[in-house]
């Protein structure tokens, strides 16, 4: 009786997560094909002719090329600058002692779970005073900060992880803070760090209101920005609007696909344990 009840519990287990996975996939099922549908507007309509004409269109207009571009330069320049400041902070922060240090990690914490769209709009003004405003390196400061917190707060937990031992052979060898860093703690962390990377680039990949409030000129919007224009007052471009849906989703699974060892070692092992 009993192994009878434990089978329905796993039968029904494995129905319902196939029910939900089928009803997270047509989504993206749809979006696949409607790409390649032959008719504009057709929404949720009939599938029977397929065409490449959607994708063709899209690669034929200069700013939809530009576009992908741009948000490559902008997330790729957000996740560096929040990566490189997150190493040397989180070094900081788990290594050294100094006044005020629970207080500032405490504050790091507390900024996690900040709402920071809230500053969009004392940004724009900030961003008009000092001519940042409808920059690129506008934005990628502006996407750099934005996962600062966070990105800190994991960083530091994973250098926490590795043996002090290690780093004092490496101070007494003559290594500076630096060296220490660059030699013991980015290679010890590194399967943290790249999922760091991975996170930070598909928040920056997929960020809308940063750029679309601190940008105006039409050349300088990322894809996840531009692609708000196959909307139309009337109508939508629901074929176009497919198609450069699809491409927007390529760099994030090829960013995935590089990184899914590490995001296995990283969340299994989450660093060096002494």
């Amino acid at each position: 009786m009993k192994i009878e009840n434990a089978t329905i519990k796993s039968s029904l287990s494995y129905i319902l997560l196939t029910l939900l996975a089928i009803f997270f996939l047509i989504p993206f099922v749809w979006v696949f094909v409607e790409g390649f549908a032959s008719i504009s507007n057709e929404g949720f309509g009939n599938f029977g002719s397929f065409t490449i004409a959607a994708y063709a269109e899209i690669f034929a207009n200069k700013y939809f090329s530009l576009s992908i571009e741009n948000g490559l330069i902008q997330s790729l320049g957000g996740t560096a600058i929040s990566i490189t400041l997150a190493v040397f902070a989180s070094y900081v922060f788990s290594r050294k002692r100094f006044p005020f240090r629970i207080a500032l990690i405490l504050t790091i914490l507390f900024f996690t779970g900040f709402p920071v769209f809230s500053l969009l709009i004392p940004m724009y003004v900030f961003y008009q005073n000092v001519n940042l405003y409808n920059t690129q390196i506008g934005v990628i400061l502006f996407l750099g900060v934005l996962n600062l917190p966070i990105t800190i707060w994991i960083m530091k937990n994973s250098f926490d992880q590795i043996p002090r031992s290690i780093e004092r052979a490496a101070l007494v060898d003559g290594a500076s803070s630096f060296q220490s860093i660059t030699r013991v703690f980015l290679p010890l962390a590194f399967p943290t760090i790249a999922v760091l990377i991975l996170l930070d680039f598909i928040t920056n990949w997929g960020n809308f209101y940063v750029p679309y409030i601190l940008l105006s000129s039409r050349h300088l919007f990322p894809i996840a920005v531009y692609i708000y224009t196959y909307f139309g007052a009337y109508s939508v471009q629901y074929n176009q609007l497919a198609a450069a849906s699809v491409v927007y989703m390529i760099p994030t699974l090829i960013m995935y696909i590089f990184a899914q060892k590490y995001l296995i070692k990283a969340f299994s092992v989450g660093g060096v344990k002494g």
